[in-house]
């Protein structure tokens, strides 16, 4: 009898035998996995299709949403060098002046000039010991919007020179300052920040800044017991002179009087803020103030159109991706005998050509003298159904003329985006028609690949099968050899 060794021996006639006839008998599997990846391909380029045709779903449903302008963006015009302004949708379209005055500063305290060796804060805090004061900075909130939060500073210095003991009230400060942001009693942009300034070498000063724009961010004082901060001289209502403490910037009493908050002309109307960005003084445009002028200069609000132009060339873009494609997938070269995926498909071509009707096609709903055609906006029409903007100037001027006009030639009851957007609906909704061919692809896709299994399990089993026939022949013959054997030796003598 032959051993199993030789019967699964790789290098055996037998095993070579076998390898060819399941080879030969896989042959069908073969097509079928060849058939199940003709199916997986085709299942990504509907997938491609979809993809690209719900790109261009959601930009018509931006264009067509009565809640989205996106032909209706601001711009704002100005050769002005001291300021620049933006404007959002709810801004009116038209012209102003400006001049700015003033521009809005932090409040910024200075301490009298101490000679840096000398120790006349040391013997003030030999006589009267630790000492703690407030800082009153704004910190507004919804509820409270000028709500202002008092920063407890304690402070003991151990220094002996002013230069020193200076040091360590500027730390301790900061420290009070830092750790009310870190404990949420201000927010971090509200942080007052405290400094020495040596104006010479010998010489310094405390300084404090408040941490945002204006008078409504203005520092206030609680002193010491003993009068830490008026020996300082950070709390005189004054602007500091020569060698005496004080305002940097006169703080004032109010938002008008206050040399604080910037101070500007807009078409003719004095107005005064905290910030140098105002967004505020007219519905939907922002101002940034830059710096000071002597002339008042002009700004216009007006239609952005590079901001729709851009729309519109998304679009443009799109929809050529769109009909390039299925255009591609629709082909037939009967020289090379190689059809499209898509040239048994009517329904992609009836897409194609159904897209190019609804771009190409008036507008009814337009008012009078509002563009009614595509082309009336610059924008030319290939022999393909492509599009491409031929006159830019043309599309310019009509979106500085009406914005709402090109918007409504896309948007309105037939409106171009309308048109599209139905179409592609039956194409890429839910139980739309590329989701449908994909779900009958998936279900042949499925049989092909149950189909291929039961062919393994069927060619596994015919692969035991022949090496169980072979190895009974394998042992018929050993014993037949043994009988010949035993013949040739009676034969013979033996």
């Amino acid at each position: 009898m032959a051993s199993s060794s030789a019967i699964y021996n790789a290098n055996s006639p037998y095993e070579t035998l076998i390898s060819s006839m399941i080879t030969i008998e896989r042959q069908p599997q073969l097509r079928l996995k060849d058939e199940r990846n003709e199916q997986n391909r085709m299942n990504g380029v509907l997938s491609d299709l979809h993809s690209k045709l719900s790109a261009l779903h959601t930009l018509l449903k931006r264009f067509s949403d009565p809640l989205s302008n996106p032909f209706g963006s601001r711009g704002v015009a100005t050769s002005a060098t001291a300021f620049s302004a933006t404007a959002a949708e709810t801004a009116m379209f038209g012209a102003h002046t400006l001049k700015v005055e003033r521009l809005a500063s932090a409040d910024t305290r200075i301490s009298q000039q101490f000679t840096s060796s000398g120790n006349s804060l040391r013997a003030f805090f030999d006589s009267n010991g630790a000492q703690t004061f407030t800082i009153q900075v704004a910190s507004p909130t919804i509820d409270d919007t000028s709500r202002r939060v008092d920063v407890t500073v304690t402070i003991d210095p151990t220094g002996s020179t002013d230069a020193e003991i200076l040091k360590e009230i500027s730390a301790a400060i900061n420290a009070a300052m830092n750790d009310a942001a870190a404990d949420g009693t201000i927010k971090k942009a509200e942080v007052a920040g405290a400094s020495v300034v040596n104006e010479t070498a010998d010489t310094a000063r405390l300084s404090l800044r408040s941490g945002q724009t204006g008078f409504a961010n203005r520092l206030e004082f609680g002193d010491s017991a003993a009068g830490l901060l008026a020996l300082l001289g950070v709390t005189n209502d004054a602007v500091a002179t020569g060698t005496g403490g004080g305002q940097v910037v006169a703080v004032g009493t109010s938002e008008t009087d206050s040399e604080l908050n910037s101070k500007f002309v807009l078409d003719g109307l004095t107005l005064y803020r905290s910030k140098n960005e105002v967004s505020d003084a007219i519905d939907g445009v922002t101002i940034q103030l830059k710096q000071v002028m002597t002339e008042p200069a002009s700004f216009t609000v007006e239609p952005n159109a590079e901001a729709s132009k851009k729309e519109i060339n998304d679009f443009i873009k799109s929809y050529n991706e769109i009909l390039a494609f299925i255009k591609g997938k629709s082909s037939i070269d009967a020289d090379a005998g190689v059809r499209g995926d898509f040239a048994n498909e009517s329904a992609y071509t009836e897409l194609r050509f159904g897209m190019r009707m609804d771009v190409v096609g008036r507008v009814s709903s337009q008012p009078a003298e509002a563009p009614t055609y595509i082309t009336d906006l610059g924008i030319e029409i290939a022999s393909d159904g492509s599009l491409s903007i031929k006159d830019a100037e043309k599309l310019t001027a009509a979106l500085q003329k009406d914005p709402d006009a090109v918007r409504s030639l896309f948007a309105g009851s037939d409106g171009i985006a309308k048109r599209l957007e139905t179409r592609i609906e039956k194409y890429v909704g839910i139980n739309g028609f590329i989701k449908s061919r994909q779900k009958v692809i998936d279900e042949r896709i499925r049989r092909y690949d149950k189909r291929i299994a039961d062919m393994d399990d069927q060619l596994a089993r015919r692969e035991t099968q022949l090496r169980m026939q072979f190895a009974k022949l394998q042992e018929t013959i050993a014993l037949l050899q043994g009988q010949q054997q035993m013949l040739f030796g009676y034969v013979m003598g033996y």
